[in-house]
This record gives C-alpha cells, structure tokens and sequence, in this order.
C-alpha cells in the first residue's frame, strides 16, 4: 500500500521542508507527493512561495520538475542522481523556481547521454539537464553537473535558420532590432521582428540563473535566450565534439557572464569554434563578460569570441592563459567592448580582428569588425600580442603590447576608415615593439 504525502500551505514567512524519502518511489505517489501547494495567498494579495521539497531519488527528482510551481525550491539529498531532466516549467521574476543541494553533501547529476563524434560541426543537444519551450526563471546552483546544461528557446532553429539565410546579407540581419546601432531595447523587441520573419510563434527562455556548479563532460549552450545569469561555475574537461564551455547562440542576448572558470576542453577536429571557452555569436548582443578565467585549450582554441553577429557585448577583467587566441572579434563583430583583459602564454595572438578579412581592400559591412573599442588590455608571453586583418571605426587605446601584426590592406584604409591607435589616425608602427604601459 502506498502512502500519500500531504503537503498543506503554511501561512508563516519561513516555511518547512517537505522530506520526501523512499516511501514514495511509484510514479503515482511520487506524483501526488511532488506536487505541493500553489502558494498561499499573504495579507497584501501576492503569491508566497510553496514549502520546499527535499528529494532522494531521481524519480522524485524528476517528478518534482514537472510540477515545480513559481517559487519552488527543490533541494537534493547527498549522492548522485543518473537521468536526463527536461525542464518545461516556469517561474516567475519575482518567484523563481530553485534547484539545488540539501546541504548534507555532494550532488551529482549526470545521465548516460549519446556523445558525439570529435568531427562533430554543432553543438550537441544531448545533455543533462535541458530547458525548452520557453521555460524562464529557474536558479541552478551548488550542484556538480556531468553532462551539461541545453537552453532552447522554443523554435529557437528557425531563427538559426533564417540567419543562415542571410549570411550574404548584412542589411537583413542589422535591421532587427538592436543589431544595427547600440539600442539595448532589442534584447526584447527583436523577439517579435524575428517572430514575423519566420512565421511562427517564439519563445526564449528568460532569466536562467546557473550558479555556483562544477560542470563537466559538456558545457552550457543557449540559443535564442534572454536575461540570464552564468556565474561563480567550474567548467571543465569537456570532450571533443561537444561545442565550447559556454556558447550563447542564436540572439541570446542581455546575459551576465562572471567569475566562471573553464578549462581543459578536448580538441576537436573540425572548427575552432568547437573547442572555445565563452563563445558569443549568432547575433547574440549585449552580454556582459567580467571576470572569467579561461586556460589550457588545445589546438586552435580561443578564450573568448564573438562570431557571426556578435555585438554590442563587453568583456572585462578577464584571464586567459595556454591559448592559441586569448581574445577574439570574428565575423562582423560590430561594436564590442574589449577592456582590462589579460592574456598570457598564447601560441597565435594574444587579440585577433577578422584576419579572415585580410585581403580585402576595403573592410565589409557584412564581415568585417567595427565599432570596436580595445582599451587596457595586456599581452604576454607570446610573440604577436595583437592580429588584425580587417576593421573599421575601431579604437585602440593604451594597452600593453608587444608585437603588432596588421594585414597590408588593414594599415593602408586605416585612416580613411577611421581607426584609432592611442589618440592617432595613423596605425602603429609594423612588426616592430609597440609596447605601451596598459592603464
């Protein structure tokens, strides 16, 4: 005979923990059990949160997820727990839902998942805990995290598609909204303008907060996704094939990137873009990138990119050390911000800017850097501190350089197209010490 059991609101400011133990392992009782109170209603009319469930077993532990109601707080006991979480619930702003340990011990998450080829050419789905169809505002933390964290807003690869479309057509993809000037309101308008371009409704995730875990095996990916929060991680030992530490994709803009650690991410044989540390691209904009510290990536791995449309977004105070690029402006990187960072022990450049440009004779709208500021930065313990084969209306100042390497077409439009080197129209002296003292 299986019990249920009740779970009553309490009208008090500190509510009790619910222990749900072995007694309730069948789906049902788990069910009934798991599902608590919706929130009792407090003396002002606003929705308090329900009591906390305390959970043991991944039965419970998924059950638990799918009737989370806002202000939830899921809370696992000590040991590991081996299953996929598919998370489709929501919280709100002001009641997020929270999963997180008990406090009596370690917490493993981890699933047996597919693992992709080292050739693999996209970021692989299959992971541990995934978040789809719009589901917002949940708090991930203290948790140890085997298998990574998937963000999918919902019809997430329309969009993907339809920028794929217009990979020729830089007009298309500046006109929506936020891509084209600094207009940090397109973190929001730009939802509906896409919706209309693809003709079916969209639905990113909002204010994910992942804080405080050790992540390994796979990393975090988010696509199409807005407002969230990755801080204080360990990601690390990442297999080949899997895709960067942290990859916001596909207009996954507004986010808080800070004081995450990543490190060691096993080469993969196809793109660089497949074995980075933070990755912002798929006209992903307006993400803060502060204090991280990236190190020991293989191969032609960066620290820290933007790509494909990636603007608007600032990185600061961040670390990067045994490197091929500590820190990078790929394709149409329009408007970044690139300060107080430090790189050392690189093997190709401490900075790059769209050396793939490099031969153009004018830079491009649709590829090309621009509007880029690079102020305060260090570059040590590699033989080229800053590459660049193609910019535009970019500014340099005061950071501590060594060697200068510009592609011969970048130094001859340098002026006309109004770049900047310390104060100076005129771009730095050629593969010569420009060493100046930083800030």
């Amino acid at each position: 005979m299986h019990h249920n059991i009740p779970v009553t609101p309490r009208r008090r400011s500190r509510a009790r923990a619910v222990v749900l133990g072995t007694a309730c392992l069948t789906a049902a009782a788990s069910t009934v059990a798991l599902a608590g109170p919706a929130g009792a209603q407090v003396s002002n009319g606003s929705l308090a949160a329900p009591a906390p469930l305390v959970v043991s077993t991944i039965t419970q532990l998924q059950d638990a997820i799918k009737s989370a109601a806002p202000g939830t707080v899921i809370k696992l006991k000590s040991g590991t727990y081996n299953g996929v979480l598919n998370i489709q619930r929501s919280g709100t702003a002001a009641l997020p839902i929270t999963l997180t340990n008990n406090g009596d011990g370690p917490v493993t998450l981890t699933a047996s998942l597919r693992m992709p080829s080292c050739g693999a050419s996209s970021p692989d789905p299959n992971r541990t805990i995934t978040f789809g169809s719009g589901a917002s505002y949940w708090t991930i933390t203290g948790l140890n995290i085997r298998g990574g964290i998937m963000i999918m807003g919902g019809n997430a690869g329309k969009v993907r598609h339809w920028l794929n479309t217009k990979s020729l057509d830089w007009q298309a993809r500046r006109a929506v909204p936020g891509r084209g000037s600094y207009n940090p309101t397109g973190i929001d308008s730009s939802t509906p303008y896409l919706q209309n371009k693809v003709g079916v409704p969209l639905r990113p995730s909002y204010g994910i907060k992942i804080v405080n875990n050790d992540l390994s095996l796979k990393g975090i990916h988010s696509a199409m996704n807005k407002r969230g929060v990755i801080a204080g991680n360990q990601i690390h030992d990442i297999a080949c094939g899997v895709g960067p530490g942290v990859w916001l994709g596909s207009y996954s803009d507004g986010w808080q990137l800070t004081g995450n650690t990543v490190h060691d991410i096993a080469q993969s044989t196809f793109k660089h873009y497949m074995q980075e540390g933070i990755r912002i691209g798929g006209s992903s904009a307006y993400n803060t990138v502060s204090g991280n510290t990236i190190y020991n990536l293989p191969g032609d791995g960066r620290a820290f990119t933007t790509d494909e449309d990636g603007s608007w977004n600032t990185f600061t105070k961040n670390t990067a050390r045994n490197v091929a690029i500590g820190f990078n402006d790929q394709m149409s990187g329009w408007g970044n911000f690139w300060t107080y960072n430090t790189v050392t022990t690189f093997r190709t450049s401490g900075f790059g800017f769209r050396m793939k440009d490099a031969g153009l004779k004018l830079p491009s709208m649709n590829s090309s850097t621009n509007k880029s500021t690079i102020s305060c930065n260090t570059a040590t313990g590699g033989k080229i501190s800053l590459q660049a084969g193609a910019m535009m209306d970019s500014t340099f100042n005061r950071n501590a350089f060594t060697e200068v390497q510009l592609s011969p077409n970048l130094r001859n439009y340098w002026t006309s197209q109004g770049d900047m080197w310390n104060g100076s129209t005129k771009p730095p002296a050629q593969f010569v010490n420009s060493f100046t003292t930083g800030c």
